[in-house]
């Protein structure tokens, strides 16, 4: 069996009735509690203070262009969005935010549509976490591949060392000390560069 990770929602609707239609429709072990706000204020209150990794938004809320909204949570990044709009907009609607990677609902909504949805934006997210994932540590390798080489330039001219030898000499001394190599790297560079 699967872990489950465990993702956090906010529902942004006027209707309650609709945010307990959405609320039904989210599966209990993957979203254990859920966020709501009414209108816009609520809505921008509560992004301000928490991050979600699915923003659901039914159009129309007061005080508000539904996609305008949908964009800027999308922009801000770390969300999925699922924006549900009337039909008449829809393609309208759907053409200006599905770059942002929005997810767009024609209403009125059949059936399991919404868990769908929810479920194809669950997926994109957690794909979208690995890919995160992998650039920090790739952003890692490539400083601890800098600081290295520039250890190795200290060596070099602190103590006549070669790249190779240099570049054994921080190898060993990580290895002997249990330490990273961008560790031993941070360590020379302190004491030759002081």
């Amino acid at each position: 069996m699967t872990e489950k990770n465990a993702y956090s929602v906010l529902i942004i609707s006027a209707s309650e009735e609709m945010r307990r239609r959405i609320r039904s429709q989210l599966d209990r072990d993957l979203f254990p509690t859920s966020a709501n706000a009414r209108n816009t204020e609520e809505s921008r209150r509560l992004l301000l203070c928490n991050s979600y990794d699915l923003v659901i938004i039914d159009s129309p809320i007061p005080s508000a262009v539904c996609h305008e909204l949908a964009l800027d949570i999308s922009d801000r990044g770390g969300s999925e969005v699922i924006l549900l709009t009337d039909s008449d907009s829809y393609d309208q609607i759907r053409y200006r935010v599905e770059r942002s990677g929005v997810i767009t609902l024609p209403k009125p909504i059949e059936g399991d549509m919404i868990r769908i949805a929810i479920n194809t934006a669950m997926a994109s997210h957690s794909r979208m976490l690995l890919i995160e994932e992998e650039n920090r540590r790739l952003r890692f390798k490539n400083e601890e591949l800098r600081l290295c080489n520039r250890a190795k330039w200290a060596l070099h001219q602190g103590l006549g060392m070669d790249e190779p030898t240099a570049h054994r000499y921080i190898e060993k001394r990580a290895m002997d000390n249990r330490m990273t190599r961008y560790a031993v790297a941070k360590e020379i560079l302190k004491e030759y560069e002081g």
